[in-house]
């Protein structure tokens, strides 16, 4: 065979050879994942508020998926009362050889301590026998930080120090779940937005520029916070890991959930959030007992709540994930707040 034929063979053998071997990485990937996925004596996460729209979502997606969830909120607010519907909703439409979603709430406010220390105890009293503490915290509470001073000083405490009392409150459950699981023990907070940019702060200026600098503020904050207790609790074996949304903004973020219906007009049948790859959004659609007014909790799309369970599995989780609202493209350029976790 002459040289031009000995070349075209060695090419195809590289792209075999090349096939070979990412088949054989993702089965690898694969196996690794079924092995970390969290024992059923491992699998408790607490969300620390259920008040705003993306707490609730991540909440009922995390219980459809099969995790035991704790749902922190205000006493007889409309987070804790959408959750147990969607709960009552969601074990009634459950086939009997499925497993119901598990998923209770507690009063819970980062930005009191008595509050926080009885959320510690009644999460350790929820726990089943055997298991000594959670496999995840996740800190959905806090405030966008806009609207002036006073709205600045209220997202500070609830975001920045509430972020260090979530850490000083429940690390000690999580250092418990750590001591059984070599994976379990990660701390979660949300990171920057896509309005806590540096780029986007110099296109404002007037009150504009001086609300959103508030809220970068405490954006920021909760970023520095975050760094500063990942070196801290490294020698606990926790893990802290922030969550970037750089498609949504601060107050995206913590909105309420959406009224979808007036009381008086009729809903149709509440949906609950879809797991399934072709679905683009993960709804979370419930009714209130005794009324006809439908809410939404939708804000991020399925595959941003899968990275989100990524996070939550991986055998080494990164110090920060991107929560998009749409993937990348091979010529995506990368966010401006993309900055080291």
């Amino acid at each position: 065979m002459d040289t031009l034929t000995w070349l075209s063979l060695g090419l195809q053998l590289a792209a075999l050879c090349s096939i070979v071997g990412a088949l054989l990485l993702y089965l690898l990937r694969k196996v690794k994942v079924a092995e970390v996925l969290p024992v059923e004596s491992a699998k408790t996460v607490l969300v620390t508020s259920v008040d705003s729209a993306l707490g609730l979502q991540i909440a009922t997606y995390l219980s459809s998926r099969g995790w035991r969830v704790i749902a922190g909120c205000r006493p007889g607010g409309l987070g804790a009362r959408l959750a147990e519907s969607w709960l009552q909703n969601h074990v009634a439409s459950t086939p009997e050889n499925q497993p119901t979603p598990r998923l209770v709430t507690l009063e819970l406010d980062v930005a009191r301590e008595d509050l926080l220390e009885e959320a510690a105890r009644a999460t350790a009293q929820h726990l089943p026998a055997g298991e000594h503490g959670v496999w995840a915290v996740i800190n959905t509470a806090g405030s966008s930080g806009r609207g002036g001073a006073a709205c600045w000083e209220t997202a500070l405490r609830g975001n920045v120090l509430g972020a260090l009392r979530v850490a000083r409150t429940f690390a000690p459950l999580l250092a418990a779940a750590a001591s059984d699981h070599p994976y379990a023990g990660r701390l979660f907070y949300i990171g920057l937005t896509s309005d806590t940019a540096c780029e986007s702060l110099s296109r404002l200026d007037g009150e504009a520029g001086e609300s959103s600098a508030g809220a970068a503020a405490v954006r920021w904050g909760t970023w520095g916070a975050a760094r500063a207790l990942r070196a801290s609790l490294r020698a606990r074996r926790l893990h802290v890991v922030l969550l970037h949304t750089p498609d949504l903004s601060a107050a995206e973020l913590y909105s309420p959930p959406v009224q979808l219906a007036p009381p008086s007009q009729p809903v149709s049948r509440p949906e609950t959030p879809s797991s399934d790859v072709s679905s683009s959004t993960a709804t979370c659609a419930v009714t209130m007992p005794g009324e006809a007014a439908e809410y939404s909790a939708k804000v991020l799309p399925t595959s941003a709540l899968k990275v989100l369970e990524e996070a939550l599995t991986s055998p080494s989780p990164r110090d920060a994930y991107y929560l998009k609202m749409k993937q990348d493209s091979w010529f995506t350029r990368m966010p401006s707040l993309r900055v080291s976790p």
